[in-house]
C-alpha cells in the first residue's frame, strides 16, 4: 500500500497505527456496564433454578413418605408389613433410618418432621442451601412464603337434597340413579332433583346388565337392567304399641335422622333364650317416645340407609337377578338364597362394592313402617295376586288371584306399592311368601336351622334371633320395629296383624320368619302378614335382597 507525500509516493507503515487510550477506556466502560446489568440477572436465573430444583425434591420427599405409609398400612392390614419394613401407625415423626427407608434423600436434610393420622403434619427440608416446609394448604414452599390465602377452587355444583330431611341416597359401583318421566325411566342428574320422600317418591337406582352403558339423560329400558334397588333413609319412629296389645290401624310417625346421628331415647338389646315371651330388653320404651329404628344398625355399623331390592329375586342361584316381569326365583332353601343372594357382590357377578346380603327381618319391618307413614302409601298396600309369580304385578288389597298380571307401571300395577305409585317397593304383599333371616332360637338357646341347610349358624349381623317358644301367639317375642308383635290387632278368634293380615310366630320346629303372604291369600296377604316354616325349599317361597354400604 502506497500513498502520495510532498508530491512523492511513499509506502505506508500500518505497524505505527493503534487505538488511543480513550478508545481503550470506551470499549472497558461499556463492557462494564453490560456485565453490570447483565451478571444480576444471570444469578437470578440460576437462583431461581436452584430455587426450583429445590422445591422438587422437597416435593418429592413429602409425596414419597405419604406414599410409603399408605403402602405400609396396607401391608399391615393384610398382615404383610414385614420386620424391615416401617410401620406409620405407630410413629409420630421419622428419624433418618425410617426417612432412608422411605426416600432417597440425596443431598437433602430433614430437618424436623411430625406424622399424625396416617399424613405427614409438619415437613422441614433443606435442599440446595434452601429450606422448604409443609404449608396447611398441603404443599411444600419455601420458608416464609407460604400462601395462607391460597386460589379458591370453584366449588362443583351440589348434590340434589329434597326437602324432607332424608339422607341423601350413597350410590355404590355399578348403580345408576334413575327416575320417572311419566313414560319411561331415566339416569337422572344427581344435581338435579330425582326423589322427592314428601311425595312419595323413594329415590331408585339399578344396576345395567354387563355390556349395557348409558349416559346421564338416557332411556332405561326394563332389558337394560339387572338389578333394581330403592332406598331406605335412616329414620327414627314414635312408638305406638310397645306391650303388643290390639291396636288399631294408624299412621306411623317417622322423623328422618341426618347422617348416622342416633336420636331417640328409647334403647333396646338383645335377650334371646330357649323359652321364653321376650327376645329383647328396652329402656325408655313408652309410647310416644322415639326409637331410632334398628335396621339402621348393621352389627357394629351404623348406617345413613340401605337399598332393598324393588322386587322379588329372580334369576337363578348362580346369579341373581332383581327385575319386574319375570317369574320370581323359588324353591330354595333358606341357606341356598342367603348365599346366592351374598354372592352378588363379587367380581365375577356385579362387583358392587357394598354388603349384598338376604332380608333381614327387621329391615323388612323398616320398610313396612316408612310404607305406613305420610312418606309411603299409608293405607292398605295392593296385593300382588298373579298365580304366575311374576314380579311387580298389582291389584286392590284382597283380591283374588289371576292369571293375568297389572304390570307395576300400570295404574291398577301401582296399588302394590310401597308408595302408592311407581317408585315404591313392590311384592311386599302376595306374589311369593317371602323366606327373612329372621330366625327362633332352639330350647336350648343356640342357632336352629331346622330345614334351612345351614351347616353353622351366619354372622349375627345378617339375622334377627328371637326366643324359643311352643306357641305360634306369642307375640310378645317380636322386636319392636319388625313390625310383629306392634301391629297386631284381634280379629274372630285369633290375633291376627293389621288389615287382617296372618300373624303366626316361628314355634317348635317352623323356626324361620316368611313375611307378605302369597297371591292366593287374598286379604289375609299384606305387608304386615308373618307367619312360620321350617327354612326348606318350597315352591311358593322367595326372598329379597338388600345392599347396604361398606364401612
Amino acid at each position: 500500500m502506497f500513498k502520495l507525500t510532498n508530491g512523492k509516493i511513499k509506502e505506508y507503515d500500518f505497524s505505527n497505527k493503534a487505538f488511543t487510550l480513550i478508545e481503550l477506556l470506551a470499549v472497558i466502560i461499556i463492557l462494564a456496564i453490560v456485565a453490570l446489568i447483565a451478571t444480576p440477572i444471570i444469578l437470578d436465573v440460576v437462583e431461581d433454578a436452584r430455587k426450583s430444583a429445590g422445591l422438587s425434591e422437597a416435593n418429592m420427599i413429602y409425596s414419597s413418605i405419604n406414599n410409603y405409609c399408605a403402602s405400609s398400612e396396607m401391608k399391615k392390614q393384610m398382615g404383610t408389613l414385614g420386620s424391615d419394613d416401617v410401620d406409620c401407625s405407630s410413629k409420630t415423626s421419622f428419624d433418618l433410618a425410617d426417612l432412608n427407608k422411605m426416600v432417597n434423600l440425596g443431598n437433602a436434610t430433614v430437618e424436623s418432621n411430625a406424622f399424625l393420622e396416617g399424613k405427614l403434619t409438619s415437613l422441614k427440608v433443606i435442599s440446595n442451601k434452601h429450606i422448604y416446609v409443609l404449608c396447611s394448604t398441603g404443599t411444600m414452599a419455601l420458608e416464609g412464603e407460604c400462601d395462607t390465602n391460597p386460589p379458591v377452587e370453584p366449588e362443583p355444583d351440589p348434590e340434589y337434597t329434597d326437602n324432607s330431611g332424608a339422607n341423601s341416597p350413597e350410590l355404590l359401583d355399578n348403580m345408576i340413579p334413575v327416575y320417572y318421566d311419566g313414560s319411561n325411566w331415566k339416569y337422572a342428574d344427581t344435581k338435579e332433583e330425582w326423589y322427592d320422600y314428601n311425595n312419595k317418591e323413594w329415590a331408585n337406582a339399578v344396576v345395567l346388565n354387563k355390556g349395557v352403558t348409558k349416559n346421564v339423560g338416557d332411556t332405561v329400558n326394563e332389558s337394560d337392567i339387572a338389578l333394581w334397588y330403592v332406598w331406605i333413609p335412616r329414620y327414627k319412629y314414635q312408638l305406638f304399641n310397645v306391650n303388643n296389645g290390639s291396636v288399631n290401624e294408624q299412621e306411623i310417625q317417622i322423623t328422618f335422622e341426618n347422617g348416622t346421628a342416633t336420636t331417640g331415647t328409647v334403647k333396646c338389646t338383645d335377650a334371646v333364650s330357649g323359652s321364653g315371651s321376650s327376645s329383647e330388653t328396652c329402656t325408655n320404651a313408652t309410647n310416644g317416645n322415639w326409637y331410632t329404628h334398628p335396621a339402621f344398625t348393621f352389627g357394629t355399623q351404623e348406617l345413613t340407609g340401605f337399598w332393598v331390592g324393588k322386587f322379588e329375586v329372580s334369576g337363578s342361584t348362580s346369579k341373581i337377578t332383581i327385575k319386574p316381569n319375570v317369574s320370581s326365583l323359588r324353591a330354595q332353601t333358606v341357606s341356598s338364597f342367603f348365599t346366592a343372594i351374598q354372592n352378588m357382590s363379587s367380581e365375577d357377578q356385579y362387583n358392587l362394592n357394598g354388603d349384598s346380603h338376604m332380608m333381614k327381618n327387621m329391615e323388612w319391618g323398616a320398610v313396612a313402617y316408612l310404607s305406613h307413614s305420610k312418606y309411603g302409601i299409608n293405607k292398605e298396600v295392593g296385593i300382588n295376586n298373579n298365580s304366575n309369580y311374576i314380579t311387580g304385578c298389582g291389584a286392590e288389597a284382597g283380591s283374588s288371584s289371576s292369571s293375568s298380571c297389572n304390570a307395576y307401571n300400570t295404574t291398577t300395577g301401582m296399588l302394590a306399592s310401597t308408595t302408592g305409585n311407581i317408585y315404591g317397593v313392590y311384592d311386599m304383599s302376595g306374589g311369593a311368601y317371602e323366606y327373612v333371616m329372621g330366625n327362633m332360637v332352639t330350647s336350648s338357646g343356640s342357632f336352629y336351622s331346622s330345614n334351612a341347610g345351614f351347616s353353622e349358624a351366619p354372622s349375627s349381623k345378617y339375622y334377627d334371633s328371637y326366643t324359643y317358644n311352643t306357641d305360634y301367639q306369642t307375640h310378645g317375642r317380636g322386636k319392636l320395629g319388625d313390625a310383629t308383635k306392634e301391629t297386631l290387632k284381634t280379629f274372630g278368634s285369633n290375633t291376627g296383624g293389621w288389615y287382617s293380615d296372618y300373624a303366626y310366630f316361628p314355634n317348635s320346629s317352623n323356626s324361620w320368619f316368611l313375611r307378605g303372604g302369597y297371591y292366593g291369600y287374598g286379604t289375609n296377604a299384606g305387608v304386615f302378614n308373618f307367619y312360620h316354616y321350617n327354612g326348606d325349599a318350597n315352591s311358593i317361597t322367595s326372598a329379597r335382597g338388600v345392599l347396604s354400604v361398606r364401612e
